[in-house]
C-alpha cells in the first residue's frame, strides 16, 4: 500500500494541472458517421440507490448486477457462487479495497458473464460476502475489466446504459452536453486503472474518482476545507453509507458520516444545485495517500441524475449540461 500514495499522488497533480481542460465542450456527435450500439441493457435503480442491469452468468440468470465503475475486477456475491460451482483459481488471491481498508481474497474461475450478448469469458474473479440481513445484497458487480472495453453511454431518459465500440461516433443525440478530463489513476500493483475528473465547488477544483458504484458522493475532509463557499455543515443529519465500489463498501461496513449541502457543484459546464453529499476520511484514503489533499468519489446520485458517456479511450467524460423534464 506504501507504493500507492507516491502513484496517485502524481496522478492526482496531473489532474489538476488539466483542468483547464474541465470546461471543453463536447463535440457534436451524430449523424451519417454515427454508429449504433454493440450491446444495449435496460437498467433500473436498486439496492439503495444504484445502476442495476440483468447479467446471466454461465447461461443462467438474469442475475442482478451492479454497475460500477470504481471496481477494477467483476465479481460475485456469495449468493450467487452457492448456485454454481466456482472453482478455486489457480493464482495468487486478488486484493479487494473497501472503507475500512483492503482484503485479499480467493480468486476464482467464475466462468461466463455475460450481459445483452456482450461477454467476459473465462472470467477470473472474487466473491464478495453477502451483507448482513435487512441488506438485500445483489448477485454481483460489474467492473471495468468489461466496462472499458466499450464506450458506455447512460441514457437517462431511455434508462438503458448504451455500449459503443470505443473509436465509434455515437447515434445517440448528445446535443447540449458538456464535457470534462477523464485521467487513468493507476496503482503500483494494477494494470487496469480507475478514473478520475474534476469537480469545481465554488472556485475550489477537487479530483474525483467516477465511480457508479457510489451510490453517494463522498468528500474527504481536505475536500470540505477548500470550499470556500456554498457549503452547509447539516449536524442534524448523519447517515450510514454502504456502496458497491471497490474503494468503499462492498464489504457492508457501513459507517457514520456527516452530510453538507452544497449549493452548486460543476462538472464541465454541467450544474447541479442544492445537493447532499458525505464527509468522510475513510480508512482506505489514508491508505492510499489520498487524504493529504482534496479528493472525492463522484457517485452516482451525481451521475445517474442526467445522461452521462465515458469515453475511457480518449480520456473525456460526456454530461447532459441540464436534466431533461
Amino acid at each position: 500500500m506504501a507504493n500507492w500514495a507516491t502513484s496517485i499522488t502524481g496522478v492526482i497533480l496531473g489532474v489538476c494541472v488539466l483542468t483547464s481542460c474541465a470546461t471543453t465542450e463536447a463535440p457534436i456527435y451524430g449523424g451519417p458517421a454515427s454508429q449504433a450500439p454493440v450491446a444495449e441493457a435496460p437498467y433500473r435503480m436498486d439496492y439503495q440507490g444504484w445502476l442495476t442491469v440483468d447479467a446471466y452468468v454461465n447461461g443462467e440468470g438474469p442475475h442482478d448486477f451492479i454497475v460500477d465503475s470504481g471496481a477494477t475486477i467483476t465479481a460475485a456475491f456469495a449468493n450467487l457462487a452457492g448456485t454454481q460451482q466456482f472453482q478455486p483459481a489457480n493464482r495468487e488471491p486478488i486484493q479487494i479495497l473497501g472503507l475500512s481498508g483492503a482484503r485479499a481474497l480467493p480468486a476464482y474461475e467464475i466462468g461466463e458473464i455475460s450481459v445483452s450478448g456482450v461477454s467476459l469469458t473465462d472470467h477470473v474473479g472474487v466473491i464478495l460476502p453477502d451483507w448482513d440481513p435487512p441488506a438485500r445484497p445483489p448477485q454481483g458487480v460489474l467492473g471495468l475489466d468489461l466496462l472499458s472495453r466499450y464506450k458506455p453511454l447512460i441514457s437517462h431518459d431511455e434508462r438503458t446504459i448504451k455500449l459503443y465500440d470505443p473509436a465509434a461516433i455515437p447515434d445517440h443525440n448528445m446535443e447540449g452536453w458538456t464535457s470534462a478530463p477523464l485521467i487513468p489513476l493507476y496503482t503500483d500493483d494494477e494494470s487496469r486503472p480507475l478514473y478520475q475528473t474534476v469537480i469545481n465547488i465554488r472556485g475550489a477544483e477537487i479530483p474525483c474518482i467516477v465511480d457508479l458504484g457510489a451510490s453517494g458522493t463522498v468528500f474527504n475532509v481536505s475536500a470540505l476545507r477548500r470550499m470556500t463557499g456554498g457549503v452547509h455543515i447539516n449536524s442534524s443529519r448523519r447517515r450510514g453509507i454502504r456502496t458497491g465500489t471497490r474503494i468503499q463498501g462492498i464489504f457492508d461496513n457501513p459507517d457514520i458520516a456527516a452530510s453538507i449541502n452544497i449549493a452548486r457543484l460543476q462538472i464541465g459546464q454541467a450544474s447541479w444545485l442544492d445537493r447532499t453529499v458525505i464527509v468522510y476520511d475513510a480508512q482506505i484514503f489514508r491508505d492510499m495517500g489520498i487524504n493529504r489533499g482534496p479528493f472525492c468519489l463522484l457517485g452516482a446520485d451525481i451521475l445517474a441524475d442526467r445522461s452521462v458517456m465515458l469515453d475511457f479511450q480518449n480520456e473525456r467524460i460526456f454530461i447532459e449540461r441540464r436534466r431533461r423534464g
